[in-house]
């Protein structure tokens, strides 16, 4: 087993939790936390500006090219050391990644399954008030507001456009089940593998 599988996912979706299952199932690491840990030691930066980074408004720190890394603003420096970090972890062997950007990332990696997991948006504020724990007075609202912050920090990181079908080998609606997510996410790899 040598595929990288990395998930994308809009907010409430469950993605993180199919991650988790297809982590178990494959008996592959799952990189949640010990990302942003890593990330937090080649940085510096606190643990929460660096799991919020992808609900932030992105700024223009790479339109010019002549900046280095020291020079970069925060925001900048961090963008670049997610990427070398996630590469770095899937050079390593297989692994999941779960947002970040990773499959745009990752894009030329050999071996690597990138998928999209999406559901209505009624079932994800649901999910949202019934799983996630989350203190905000208006669920809906909060719920658009961070598919809105993924989606602009993802198109303007990788000039591509989130939750677009044909960026991903496959994408999910998690009301199928998410156990059944994790059993269509390790056939998928299976594919890929023996088409290797």
């Amino acid at each position: 087993m040598n595929t990288v599988i990395t998930i994308g996912r809009e907010y409430g979706s469950g993605g993180r939790l199919i991650a988790k299952k297809v982590s178990k199932l494959l008996d592959i690491p799952f990189y949640d936390e010990e990302l942003i840990n890593l990330i937090v030691q080649e940085t510096g930066l606190a643990a929460d500006f660096i799991r919020n980074a992808d609900t932030r408004n992105p700024i223009g720190c790479f339109s010019n090219l002549s900046f280095s890394y020291d020079n970069l603003p925060v925001e900048g420096q961090l963008l670049v050391s997610e990427a070398d970090i996630i590469k770095k972890v899937a050079d390593k062997g297989p692994c999941i990644i779960v947002g970040l950007c990773a499959d745009y990332i990752l894009r030329h990696k050999e071996n690597c399954a990138r998928i999209f997991v999406s559901a209505p948006f009624e079932e994800r504020v649901k999910r949202v008030k019934e799983d996630y724990h989350v203190e905000q007075k208006n669920i809906e609202h909060y719920v658009t507001k961070i598919d809105k912050s993924r989606a602009k920090y993802y198109n303007y990181i990788t000039d591509e456009k989130w939750n677009v079908a044909k960026n991903y080998d496959m994408v999910l609606n998690s009301t199928i089940g998410l156990d059944e997510c994790a059993q269509l996410i390790k056939a998928l790899v299976e594919i890929k593998e023996n088409k290797a």
